[in-house]
């Protein structure tokens, strides 16, 4: 472990601070994408921070520490989910390809609140497999590795998510 690693995880305010800086821009966006609004983004990110403050003693350095913390976010997110248990629009990153004319923003601009809304139909466990896979771009393993499931069960997860998009658009094709 080196010597960053060690004061973080003795507690070391510095460390943290630093901690927090180099990783707040991906927390929140993960949030952001999990959650479907900045204001409950920004607050299950400051939420999974203060999480991994509180357990960074217990922190054992089996995964890297940003993928520790990605699982903290990500739980928080699926915790905050589930006591709300109600469907909003999705925020997400995607970044499509950029014709700067009015009449391509306004189409960039539907197309996304399509697969906003798409996305939100899904299930939280579903959802949180697209996000993290296909919006986020993390591999199988470390999609199972934060969300603490097998490979085959991030595997399928996503197959189903999939599938159920693809219903998702097909239904509203019209639109596309």
């Amino acid at each position: 472990m080196d010597e960053y690693m060690k004061k973080l995880t003795s507690g070391d305010e510095k460390a943290f601070e630093r901690f927090v800086k180099e990783n707040q821009n991906r927390v929140y966006a993960v949030c952001l994408n999990m959650m479907k609004n900045p204001h409950d983004a920004q607050d299950a990110a400051q939420e999974a921070f203060i999480k991994a403050y509180r357990s960074l003693r217990s922190f054992k350095g089996e995964s890297k520490v940003e993928t520790w913390l990605t699982r903290i976010a990500v739980n928080t997110c699926l915790d905050a989910l589930r006591s709300r248990r109600e469907t909003e629009n999705i925020d997400d990153r995607l970044d499509l390809a950029s014709e700067d004319t009015p009449e391509t923003e306004l189409e960039k601009s539907r197309l996304r609140q399509e697969v906003r809304k798409a996305l939100a139909a899904l299930p939280p466990d579903m959802r949180s497999v697209v996000v993290l896979r296909d919006v986020e771009g993390y591999s199988y393993e470390e999609v199972a590795e934060m969300l603490r499931l097998n490979i085959g069960t991030v595997r399928s997860r996503l197959s189903r998510a999939r599938e159920k998009l693809k219903n998702i658009f097909y239904e509203n094709r019209e639109l596309f």
